[in-house]
């Protein structure tokens, strides 16, 4: 089966969209098929049979670039492999196919928005209070971690939304 073919046959598909993907989008990614797995009571390896999807891109992301050093040791710190992460520029496919996209700044949300306005209703903000991601790109472990915070705090409250039934 190819990776279309699986795309299409996701139940949900969540979409994590920042800037060059080596940050603030692969640690979602991450932290987030971590909090589905525990919310489903299975491995990360798992949710790919129970039809879901995960995963990110960003909007001017080179290809293939791996994730920030201090991004992958702040996962590392939470016990999170990010280490074969390569960054992707977000696509029309990706898009289209995404049950959910979660954009980390509303510029994100906005760029995306404008882009494909007919998909506009699946293009949310990750925070719930409307404020952006920081992004620790250049920074401090410290801002690293900070960010890896802030991600986590807002996916707990979507893998709720998004899992409610399943509980």
């Amino acid at each position: 089966m190819s990776s279309r073919d699986r795309a299409n046959d996701a139940v949900l598909r969540v979409l994590f969209v920042c800037t060059g993907n080596t940050c603030r989008s692969p640690m979602a990614e991450t932290i987030f098929r971590q909090l589905v797995a525990e919310k489903l009571s299975c491995r990360d390896w798992e949710l790919r049979e129970r039809r879901i999807d995960v995963f990110s891109a960003g909007i001017a992301a080179g290809e293939s670039d791996p994730a920030a050093r201090e991004a992958i040791a702040v996962m590392q710190e939470c016990g999170l492999d990010l280490s074969q992460h390569l960054s992707q520029q977000v696509n029309e496919h990706m898009l289209e196919n995404s049950t959910v996209v979660l954009a980390l700044t509303e510029r994100h949300r906005r760029v995306l928005c404008e882009a494909r306005p007919d998909l506009a209703d699946r293009v949310k903000l990750l925070s719930h209070g409307g404020e952006d991601i920081s992004d620790p790109i250049g920074g401090s472990l410290e801002e690293y971690r900070r960010c890896a915070a802030q991600i986590s705090d807002n996916l707990r409250i979507w893998v709720d939304e998004l899992f409610r039934k399943e509980s």
